[in-house]
């Protein structure tokens, strides 16, 4: 539904958005298809625009919106609430150094997103690995409708007008995809475990060659022939050939990124629609010092062979740094309990997610070795996100508290599906208290319960009495573990 004209300021949405935050940028890449990427963006409503960047040695966005510069730019308000941005983007080229100091000051400085960016400002070693990351180009979406998805469905409304002469729609013959190719019924692992878990959806169509994509936050399940299936409030009924669903983590504080995506067709209908993907992309980020490092070192190889590395001179850091200002990000502040438990989950996973994937590898039943594959994923994205969010309230851990994890899951029978179940019966101790004690925006990676085709699949592997046993194993080793550390509240 069309709404009249109207100004940004008119949106109450937007009330407190003017920061530095994640926001789906939804593209058209080269084959037709729309493109999902996870990036730092600030709205800024006195120019009616709203901006982000890349490095030069990620230039497929750039390459995209230089094809279709009509562009979405997503911003999920959780309950399957959004605001989408949907405008023309420019290319803002020119010199390194001004394009960062512009940068950092949608960032209020380094150190406004992530304390470790100053470092990478400060420190002589850092600043020189990270040159390359900080050459980046600008991007500027002048925003032509806003879109607001709730339970009542999409209200479009327009604040400004399309260029008619800008280049849009086919980028002249499309080329065929490049994206791995997937088996027909099949799902990623990684990304088919994210959404059983729950993780944020979204969906992107072309709905219209003229328009920019469309874009909306969706519920999304796997069924048990392992199809997948979205739903959406007032989702176009037709069917749509190219479009894209991705399922991530969205973290404001950037200090840990995942994502999968599927490209491929919606099917027609309402309600719960059928997904069938043909190719799968993504990417991942974990938290820590290694994976900076890694970053640093691929943005310097892959400018050297990027085309638009021509468009943007290389930055003087210091300079760029010193000209704006810094408002340091503040440490996250949660209860001792949630501490406590953060702490447990880590050092947990860290020793489970290596015994899944093990245990996974010799399995000999195909059910176990999805159960097996499933548990694995999930103990990787748990411990990643519990070090994200250590990083951020400045927490370390320690060697003592790595040591009990390795103690506290250490396996006690050679049934490696009953050691699995009862390893998870442990860490849903942990779980519970962060579902209670962390913000709302903060428990999207906290996993649900084992899920009930999980917990099927063990009654028919395991047996009634392998079941029965690993429930026994897990009480006393819940007792033997809360001697330990114990982050259960008690009964009082």
């Amino acid at each position: 539904m069309c709404m009249p004209a109207a100004n940004l300021a008119d949106f109450p949405e937007l009330q407190g958005l003017d920061h530095f935050l994640q926001w789906d940028l939804v593209t058209v890449n080269p084959w037709g298809v729309p493109s999902i990427a996870a990036v730092g963006a600030r709205v800024k409503v006195a120019q009616n625009a709203i901006w982000t960047s890349t490095t030069v040695g990620y230039a497929a966005k750039v390459r995209n919106l230089r094809l279709n510069p009509r562009v979405t730019m997503l911003r999920s308000l959780g309950d399957l609430r959004s605001i989408a941005l949907r405008g023309e983007a420019t290319v803002e080229e020119g010199g390194g150094t001004e394009n960062l100091a512009r940068l950092f000051e949608l960032m209020d400085g380094p150190e406004g997103v992530r304390p470790f960016f100053a470092e990478t400002t400060t420190n002589p070693a850092w600043r020189r690995l990270y040159r390359e990351y900080w050459r980046r180009i600008l991007i500027r979406v002048r925003i032509v409708e806003v879109e607001i998805t709730d339970e009542t469905g999409i209200r479009r409304t327009k604040v400004g007008s399309w260029d008619s002469a800008r280049r849009s729609g086919r980028p002249g013959k499309e080329r065929k995809a490049p994206a791995r190719r997937l088996q027909p019924g099949t799902l990623e692992a990684r990304g088919r475990q994210m959404l059983k878990d729950g993780l944020p959806t979204v969906l992107a169509v072309r709905e219209d060659q003229r328009r920019a994509p469309l874009a909306v936050p969706v519920e999304a399940q796997v069924d048990r022939r392992g199809r997948l299936l979205v739903r959406a409030p007032a989702l176009p009924a037709g069917e749509f050939g190219r479009s894209s669903v991705a399922v991530r983590i969205i973290d404001d504080s950037f200090e840990l990124a995942r994502m999968v995506a599927w490209v491929g067709t919606l099917s027609p209908g309402s309600g719960w629609r059928e997904f069938r993907p043909r190719s799968v992309y993504g990417f991942t980020k974990p938290p820590g010092w290694l994976p900076d490092v890694a970053a640093g070192l691929a943005a310097t190889v892959m400018s050297m062979r990027a085309g638009s590395a021509r468009l943007v001179t290389t930055p003087s850091i210091e300079v760029a740094s010193r000209s704006s200002l810094t408002v340091p990000s503040k440490p996250l502040v949660l209860t001792d309990h949630a501490w406590k438990a953060l702490n447990a989950l880590f050092s947990s996973c860290n020793a489970t997610a290596p015994f899944y994937a093990a245990m996974a590898a010799v399995a000999p039943q195909p059910r176990a070795r999805s159960l097996l594959s499933y548990l694995h994923h999930r103990a990787e994205l748990e411990r990643d996100w519990a070090h994200s969010l250590l990083i951020r309230g400045r927490r370390r851990i320690s060697a003592l508290e790595l040591t009990r994890g390795v103690v506290r899951m250490r396996p006690r029978s050679l049934d490696p599906l009953g050691e699995a179940l009862r390893q998870d019966l442990l860490l849903e101790r942990f779980r519970e208290v962060l579902r209670t004690d962390l913000p709302a925006p903060l428990r999207a990676a906290v996993t649900r319960e084992l899920p009930r085709q999980w917990s099927a699949t063990a009654s028919r592997t395991a047996g009634r009495s392998g079941l029965a046993a690993v429930s026994a194993i897990a009480t006393s080793a819940s007792a033997a573990a809360d001697r330990l550390d114990g982050p259960r509240r008690s009964s009082t």
